[in-house]
């Protein structure tokens, strides 16, 4: 099924350093993990990278290969098509001038690079389920001869929420069938830089000082170091393409010739459930909203849950967001029930009951594993609701039976009170909600641990979620 592209942008944005690094984009594999940068290609936050890999599904995000810079040799000219912002205020290399169009095709960002009269494109797309990235280099006009290419991976280990200053830090690397692997430290989770159509010399040369203005624009700290860990080389002919596997399994080299098949399988599935789910309203929408579909698909993510297969999540925002209750509940509907995705609904409907404790849904799931915060007062309210939508859309009334006692409980668990203050008022039978310190709804900002909003006590919307679970 043909995705219109409605995002395509021409010489008029690639070529300005602004514009183009104003631009970001996004690639996901389903247990929130993901792949993103710029369409320039400098980095300007510190969750840029070319694969950031959940290793404790949804969570434990790691940064483990931040980005690639390439060198063509085409015709006797050297062509760089990477492009790094430096702390001095530098620009070095500025590929970005030679990427004459950046545009999706389905989920996967695609970048065409002019050299002289050879036309390169470039694509990134990640592996549904596994932490492995996928970069792909097509030569599709090149009236000179081949193509050589020299790709540098630049490479990092680190929480994807903080920056790295390298000092004498000394990765090992060696080399594996078909590419190198990475080890940042002894209890480090390997990762490997593979492709089987290229040579690759290992590195160690450490790149100081990337400048990260999206980072300084927040008034966080905005520079970082990554390692040079290998150069790729391969010589590429016309119709020709290379491509390098970024991993965690180090048997991922093998599948590159039928990843991106699998990527277009998956994208025409989303959209062929969502046709069946809406048959009218697809034959007059717009072509952006077929790209809304396959967006919304990457935010539902797997999360690890002991004893169960198929426990489902959602993340509440990319780059740096986990799975929170709130968001979660009220998004459900749009990503999976108006997409024609029900087993999904009913997938985190299951997933998060078995999370349920006094009588509430988690707030979210923290990064590093500890157990869920409990400090909202409306996701449990908006489950009830996802349920009632679930049931209009499926007539399952198997799981509404499954779900009841537990229901049931949480009632009573609001009616005669729970955490944070949470309890109904016998004098008006109103929901009250919330404890000095605390912030319970959606407003939750806090400044030095004080809540900006508390409000505590009954707020509209609270009572209005509790009046429909009633």
């Amino acid at each position: 099924m043909d995705v219109p592209l409605t995002v395509d942008l021409g010489l008029d944005i690639c070529g300005s350093l602004e514009l183009a690094s104003g631009r970001e984009w996004l690639a996901t594999n389903g247990l929130g993990g993901f792949a993103s940068g710029t369409v320039s290609g400098v980095l300007t936050r510190r969750y840029h990278g070319l694969l950031v890999a959940s290793l404790e599904p949804p969570l434990g995000r790691t940064l483990l290969v931040s980005k690639f810079d390439e060198i063509l040799h085409y015709d006797g000219s050297t062509y760089s098509l990477g492009a790094n912002s430096w702390r001095d205020g530098s620009v070095s290399p500025d590929g970005y001038r030679l990427i004459q169009r950046a545009r999706l095709s389905g989920t996967i960002p695609v970048w065409t690079f002019a050299c002289s009269d050879a036309l390169i494109e470039k694509r990134v797309w990640m592996q549904e389920g596994a932490n492995t990235t996928f970069v792909r280099y097509d030569v599709v006009r090149a009236g000179g001869g081949p193509v050589d290419f020299e790709i540098k991976a630049l490479v990092n280990y680190r929480n994807f929420n903080d920056v790295t200053h390298a000092g004498d830090w000394q990765m090992e690397i060696g080399h594996v069938e078909n590419g190198l692997r990475v080890l940042a430290r002894p209890e480090a989770v390997p990762f490997f830089l593979l492709s089987p159509t290229a040579w690759v010399e290992a590195q160690h040369e450490w790149y100081r000082n990337f400048h990260l203005a999206e980072e300084r624009e927040r008034g966080l700290e905005d520079s970082e170091d990554h390692l040079l860990a290998g150069i790729f080389r391969a010589r590429v002919e016309l119709g020709k393409s290379i491509t390098v596997v970024l991993t965690t399994d180090p048997s991922a080299g093998s599948s590159a010739a039928t990843a991106m098949d699998a990527r277009v399988a998956a994208d025409e599935k989303h959209l062929e459930h969502w046709v069946a789910a809406q048959p009218r309203a697809s034959l007059d929408a717009p072509p952006w909203i077929r790209q809304l579909i396959l967006a919304a698909a990457q935010f539902p993510v797997r999360r690890s849950f002991p004893q169960e297969s198929d426990a489902s999540s959602v993340i509440a925002g990319y780059h740096w967001f986990s799975d929170w209750g709130r968001d979660t509940m009220i998004a459900l509907p749009g990503l999976a029930l108006e997409t024609g995705r029900p087993e999904l609904a009913k997938s985190i409907l299951r997933t998060y009951s078995r999370f349920v404790d006094q009588g509430m849904l988690p707030n979210f799931f923290p990064d590093g594993g500890e157990a869920p915060e409990y400090n909202t007062a409306d996701a449990t309210l908006w489950y009830f609701e996802v349920v009632r939508q679930y049931y209009a859309a499926t007539g399952d009334l198997e799981l509404v039976r499954e779900l009841f006692p537990m229901l049931a409980a949480i009632v009573d668990w609001h009616a005669n009170g729970t955490r944070y203050g949470i309890h109904v008022d016998q004098g008006d039978g109103l929901l009250h909600a919330g404890k000095a310190g605390t912030a319970l709804t959606w407003m939750d900002a806090k400044v030095g641990g004080i809540p900006v909003t508390p409000r505590m006590g009954k707020p509209v919307e609270i009572n209005a979620l509790w009046y429909n679970v009633l």
